[in-house]
């Protein structure tokens, strides 16, 4: 997809990859999600590990919301020697704050979808709605959401993960 391509096409419909970055041993160092997974690897030289990487593989997924739930599920099975968000090392509020940043947009690309694909508004949000608690849940921020929700992730509009 050229450039002009992708600045035309909603972010919810745009190709995003799942990167890894290996180390010349086989280690494998991190795991992360992003449109442009080569510039996006670039930042990670500037970390006290980035002089390890010696290759980058990328897996592409139709959207961002795709690539988001592989990077959660990938993190979370593989454990990458320096991802802390979905792994038992997850504890900061900055990596919090991503997380649950990032399950907004989960949420409210799956509910436009739903939109999209003829939902009603209340079917969008219930959608939307476990869309950003499977994310959360897969993230390792919170554990049980799904059970503690009662059947729906939303209250009055609003998800049900305040205060957790």
């Amino acid at each position: 997809m050229t450039t002009a391509q992708q600045e035309t096409t909603s972010s919810s419909e745009r190709p995003a990859a799942v990167y890894r970055l290996w180390a010349a041993d086989g280690t494998l160092l991190y795991i992360g999600s992003s449109y442009t997974p080569e510039e996006r690897s670039k930042a990670h030289s500037h970390t006290v590990w980035g002089h390890l990487v010696a290759r980058r593989t990328d897996e592409w997924h139709p959207s961002r919301w795709r690539a988001y739930d592989e990077e959660a599920r990938a993190i979370a099975a593989e454990d990458p020697a320096h991802n802390v968000v979905g792994t038992p090392r997850h504890t900061g509020p900055t990596e919090r704050g991503r997380v649950q940043r990032e399950a907004s947009e989960a949420r409210w690309s799956v509910a436009l979808a739903a939109i999209r694909a003829g939902a009603s508004e209340g079917e969008a949000r219930n959608a939307g709605g476990w869309a950003e608690v499977e994310y959360l849940e897969a993230s390792g921020l919170t554990q049980g959401l799904a059970a503690r929700s009662g059947g729906t992730p939303w209250n009055t509009g609003a998800p049900t993960t305040h205060g957790t």
